[in-house]
């Protein structure tokens, strides 16, 4: 079995699952706090699958995600955009 954290309590493999989730909330239509607050009912609850191990799949294409986001906002900050990037969760 993974090694939990103490930050989070929460294996790699269980974080993936919730994100997984996440993922698939949104696309059937979910705002993302309610996608994100439904992921993890579910898997308080127990009704999400656990991977055995992260796949390599998933850690690439995070990575990806990751560098991409990190150079949005990078070009954001240079149009002076930064603040449309905090506020992208708030309905106006």
């Amino acid at each position: 079995m993974a090694k939990r954290t103490r930050r989070t309590e929460r294996t790699p493999e269980e974080n993936e699952a919730i994100s997984d989730k996440v993922e698939v909330l949104l696309s059937e239509g979910y705002e993302i706090d309610q996608a994100t607050a439904i992921a993890f009912r579910m898997f308080r609850d127990g009704e999400l699958t656990i991977p055995r191990e992260t796949s390599q799949e998933y850690r690439r294409q995070r990575t990806k995600k990751k560098s991409l986001i990190e150079q949005m906002r990078a070009a954001a900050d240079f149009l002076g955009l930064d603040e449309i990037l905090q506020n992208r969760n708030v309905k106006r």
